[in-house]
Formats: structure tokens, sequence, C-alpha cells
């Protein structure tokens, strides 16, 4: 069972996990947008909410003295990170729709949910140290 969060790590938590449920809806908008084509709207939002999370990487402090600890818990992250970084620079990363769409639905998205049950479970004090 996971040690006991501080009222301030709860907190976080609680913010960050309404993050992540945020970008969670926006990827699914962003896939819309190359569905019909709309790349530089697809993109533009992309690079957004992406150039967003960096800053809760392995190096943040507080995200760090929450998950610390967990291994696993890292590892999700840093690939969530990896899938951040290519999304911060999709123009020069992916040549078309069809590639964006499949980094997207394959890499990022599913690192995002990967990543979310981690902060979510720590949240419910579930997770494993």
């Amino acid at each position: 069972m996971s040690e006991n969060l501080t009222e301030a790590q709860q907190k976080f938590l609680i913010t960050y996990t309404g993050l992540l449920k945020e970008v969670e809806s926006s990827l699914q908008f962003i896939s819309e947008c190359y569905t019909k084509g709309d790349l530089d709207i697809g993109d533009r939002l992309m690079k957004q909410i992406m150039l967003g999370l960096i800053p809760y990487n392995e190096e943040n402090l507080t995200v760090m003295s929450v998950f610390g600890n967990d291994e696993t818990a890292v590892g999700s992250l840093k690939k969530f990170q990896k899938a951040i970084h290519k999304a911060v620079n999709v123009e020069t990363e992916f040549n078309d729709e069809g590639e964006r769409m499949k980094f997207l639905h394959e890499e990022l998205i599913p690192g995002e949910q990967k990543w979310k049950q981690h902060v979510e479970l720590k949240l419910a004090g579930l997770s494993e140290d």
C-alpha cells in the first residue's frame, strides 16, 4: 500500500488528474481534426497542449515526491514524456495525417492513459511503492 500522501500532494494529484482528463478529451478532438484533414489545427492544438505537460516530467520535484519510489509509474511517465516530445515536434516527426493518427492512437493516447491510471491509483491510495 502506498505511503500516506501529504495534503499538498493530494491537492496536486487532484488538480493534475483533472488536467490529464482535459488532455485526454483534447486528444480526441485532435484525432477528429486529423480525420477531417485539418492538420494545421490538429498540429497547433497538439503542440500547445503537449508543451503544457513537459514540466510534469521525472525531474519535477512534486511528481517525484509522489512517484519516486514507484519504478513502474516512473517508467510510464518517461514513456509518456517521450511521446510528448514527439508531439511537440509533430510537423517534423510525421509526414501525413496517417502517421499522425497512428502516433496519436498507438503511442500518445495509450501513454497518457497508462500514466493517468498511475496518478489515479496513487490518489486513491491503491498504488504500490
